[in-house]
C-alpha cells in the first residue's frame, strides 16, 4: 500500500498545464474529465478553487476523499460533460485533458461554445489530446476499425468513439479565443498502473478568452 502511495506521489503533471496556469487568473477551475482527480489536487494546491466533473463516480470518489482528507477546495460531481450546464462567466480556467477527445466532433464543437461562454474575460482553456500522427491512429486503420467521421475511430474495448486531432482543426476550434500557444509534440509517457513507458503524439492548446467570446 505504501509503495502504490509513493508511486502516486511521483506522477508527474502534464507539463502544459502547468505553462497553462501562468496564463491564468486566480479563481474558480473546471476540470472536465477528472477521473481520480490528479490535475484537480494539483491546481487546488496552486491556489485555485476546482470542480470536478467525470462520469465514472468511482473514480470521482476518490478524488472526493482525498480533498476532504487534505482539506483541499475540490468539489466533485458526477456528470456526462454533453450534459453539464455551463455557467455564464464562471470559471478563469477550463481544463480537458485526454477528455474531448472521446467525443464525436460535433460534441467538442458544442462543448468549445459553451466553455467559451463559461470563461470570465481573460479566462483560459487547456486542451490535451492524441494527434492524428499518434500511432493509436495507425493502429485503428490497420485493424479497420470503424470510422464514424474523419479521424475519429470506435475503440470496442473502450466502448467509445476515439477523435484523434489536426493542428489546423483544433486551431479552427478555438477561433474564437486568443491562442497562446498550440503545439504537437511526441512524449513518452507511462500510464496508471504500468511501469512501461509509451511513445505517444500528443496535440495541445492554451487558449485565452476576448471579451467578444460567448
Amino acid at each position: 500500500m505504501k509503495r502504490k502511495q509513493a508511486k502516486q506521489q511521483k506522477l508527474k503533471i502534464e507539463e502544459g498545464l502547468e505553462k497553462a496556469i501562468r496564463y491564468a487568473p486566480k479563481g474558480v477551475v473546471l476540470d472536465i474529465g477528472a477521473g481520480e482527480g490528479r490535475n484537480s489536487i494539483f491546481l487546488a494546491k496552486s491556489g485555485f478553487k476546482v470542480q470536478a466533473i467525470d462520469i465514472d463516480a468511482k473514480s470521482l470518489e476518490k478524488c472526493k476523499r482525498f480533498a476532504k482528507n487534505h482539506n483541499l477546495p475540490i468539489i466533485t460531481s458526477v456528470a456526462d460533460v454533453r450534459k453539464f450546464k455551463f455557467g455564464k462567466e464562471k470559471y478563469s480556467l477550463v481544463i480537458s485533458i485526454n477528455t474531448l477527445d472521446f467525443l464525436r466532433l460535433k460534441d467538442t464543437k458544442k462543448l468549445i461554445t459553451k466553455v467559451g461562454y463559461s470563461l470570465v474575460p481573460g479566462g483560459v482553456f487547456y486542451l490535451y489530446g492524441f494527434s492524428v500522427k499518434d500511432s493509436l491512429l495507425e493502429i485503428a486503420k490497420r485493424k479497420h476499425l470503424k470510422e464514424p467521421e474523419k479521424n475519429t475511430f470506435y475503440f470496442p474495448k473502450m466502448r467509445t468513439p476515439r477523435h484523434f486531432f489536426e493542428k489546423k482543426e483544433l486551431f479552427n476550434l478555438c477561433k474564437n479565443f486568443e491562442i497562446i500557444k498550440l503545439e504537437e509534440k511526441k512524449i513518452i509517457h507511462t500510464h496508471m498502473g504500468s511501469e512501461k513507458p509509451h511513445r505517444h503524439w500528443i496535440i495541445r492548446v492554451i487558449a485565452k478568452k476576448e471579451r467578444s467570446v460567448g
